[in-house]
């Protein structure tokens, strides 16, 4: 009986370092085919890939052969042995071939799960890697079903302040208009603590229920307002995927419109102000305006460092969401920029010094497709930060002339 085994090809308008770069990396796996990785890249240097959903896949290099040739072992959760996955790279007319031949399947009915787990698992890997080669865009996010939340998280310092019966979920923030959340009554407070019959005590376990499904599909959510607690249908959507320049000039300037047009509502939302009444909070343990603004000063340099290690480096997965909320934070930036003055021009500042870091960036993130893709998405979904804090700083303001 001959070996069972899956083989796939594609051919990528890229270069064929590119492309070996893409099959043995640990960053550029995870843009293409698994959530994480490592990778000790050395004759019988071992690797480890991780998906959300609980798979992994672990085993060492066996041949490496750059740009052209990559083998290794691979045993997968629940596999019943140990296969073989090789990886050929060659310059063709019109780029580069890539083909991934998965061989070492046994013949027994006990192998049939992995040759069919692996002949899925390889369609969509290479369609994946060609459109991130060529254009950035991971379909596994442009094709993921859309939920239209903006979400936060939930601890039991802040339960306990809002009266919400659980301390874990996923806090929502507010919804895209237009989004299935929206259409089914979700709004700020709301906590999902459940999502398709799967608990959600995070925003991690949204995206491997979310990647189970398609646009269109109706899935139950169980979500907690204060002491209630209610069931749900929420129809799924189509992910809205933002346009990215290409060149790292078209993304700033981009960037720069985007903050000139929050600035705007920030200035004019505090027009009028006192210096006094920007200090004053309007309730116990909630900001003042003085702090809102020194919290989004301390974010705009964070997602500076943030965004930077990224297009470095692929990836920054550690640290707190939000480092202003560390003790002493807020404080420390308060006490060296005490004035509402002195804060305004503190944060424009910030956001001059991110659009002239984009202009800067090195010319291998560019050319590096999809790492700047997802940087670009995420430096021009940093106003929307900004203008949900504007509508903060409005409600404050009311709150404590109102007082």
């Amino acid at each position: 009986m001959s070996e069972r085994k899956v083989e796939r090809s594609t051919l990528i308008d890229t270069t064929p370092e590119m492309a070996f770069e893409a099959v043995i990396k640990a960053g550029e796996l995870r843009e293409w085919m698994c959530d994480y990785a490592w990778t000790v890249i050395q004759p019988k240097g071992v690797y480890q890939a991780r998906w959300d959903s609980g798979y992994q896949a672990n085993g060492r290099f066996i041949e490496l052969d750059p740009p052209r040739r990559a083998a290794v072992t691979w045993l997968g959760t629940g596999e019943p042995g140990e296969t073989t996955v090789t990886f050929t790279v060659a310059p063709e007319a019109g780029g580069t071939r890539v083909t991934i031949v998965h061989a070492g399947f046994g013949p027994g009915p006990e192998w049939d799960a992995a040759v069919a787990a692996s002949e899925k698992g390889w369609d969509r890997g290479l369609d994946n890697l060609k459109s991130t080669l060529e254009t950035g865009i991971d379909l596994r996010i442009a094709r993921r079903p859309f939920m239209g939340i903006l979400f936060d998280g939930l601890n039991a310092e802040r339960a306990a302040k809002e009266g919400i019966a659980v301390n874990e979920g996923v806090y929502i923030n507010d919804t895209v208009e237009g989004s299935g959340a929206r259409a089914a009554g979700l709004v700020k407070g709301d906590v999902i603590v459940s999502l398709d019959g799967a608990a959600t005590p995070g925003y991690h376990e949204l995206g491997p229920v979310l990647s189970s499904h398609q646009a269109g599909d109706v899935i139950e959510a169980v979500v907690v307002h204060g002491q209630d607690r209610r069931t749900i249908s929420l129809t799924l959507g189509q992910r809205p995927i933002e346009e990215v320049p290409a060149a790292a000039d078209d993304l700033a300037n981009r960037v720069a419109e985007l903050y000139a047009e929050t600035d705007a509502a920030l200035k004019a939302a505090v027009k009028g102000l006192t210096d006094d009444e920007a200090g004053r909070s309007p309730a116990k343990d909630e900001w003042s305006v003085k702090e809102v603004l020194a919290h989004l000063s301390i974010t705009e340099r964070d997602q500076q460092c943030f965004g930077f290690c990224v297009a470095v480096d692929g990836w920054v997965d550690t640290g707190p969401g939000d480092t202003s909320a560390l003790s002493g934070r807020l404080a420390a930036a308060l006490e060296v920029t005490p004035t509402l003055d002195g804060l305004i021009s503190r944060f424009l500042a910030d956001e001059a010094e991110t659009v002239a870091l984009i202009r800067r960036l090195p010319a291998a993130t560019a050319a590096h497709k999809a790492r700047f893709h997802r940087l670009g998405q995420y430096m021009v979904g940093l106003p929307a930060h900004t203008r949900e804090h504007v509508e903060q700083i409005k409600t404050t303001i009311q709150a404590i002339r109102a007082g």
